[in-house]
């Protein structure tokens, strides 16, 4: 089994391990306590644990009921077909072989039970993956 990062036989890839996890709030929770829990409990459990098993980037990006007002007002109304997610995670890692340490880490499982205080665990979805670059740091790369 290959464990690098990339693409064979390709150029324009970060040669990274992007893990893209998609997050529904929890119901009845506020938007401002959903942003508030994730960024400054739960991510902030998770990051030593991430730091631990090399990971290079770890995001954040929130979609929630301001930002659906916005692209509806610039749409004048029309769907942009916007995923039915509040959140995006996002890990960077160098290979595999990181992603998997992280990901069966005994600190990371212990990091579960806080889902069920800002998220519904049932309709997270994962995707993960390399990345290609087009623009970056406002350059055209590929």
């Amino acid at each position: 089994m290959v464990l690098e990062a990339g693409y064979p036989n390709t150029t324009g890839f970060r040669k990274v391990v992007k893990a893209t996890i998609l997050i529904k709030k929890k119901p009845g929770l506020s938007d401002e306590d959903f942003i508030q829990h994730y960024n400054h409990t739960h991510a902030q459990l998770a990051a030593p644990i991430l730091e631990k098993h090399n990971c290079i980037t770890y995001s954040l990006t929130y979609c929630l009921k301001r930002d659906r007002t916005i692209i509806a007002d610039m749409l004048h109304g029309q769907s942009a077909g916007m995923l039915d997610y509040d959140a995006i995670c996002m890990f960077v890692f160098r290979d595999y072989r990181d992603f998997a340490r992280f990901m069966y880490d005994p600190a990371s499982k212990a990091l579960t039970p806080d889902h069920e205080n800002f998220m519904v665990e049932d309709e997270m979805r994962m995707m993960v993956g390399d990345e290609y670059m087009v623009i970056d740091e406002g350059r055209r790369v590929g």
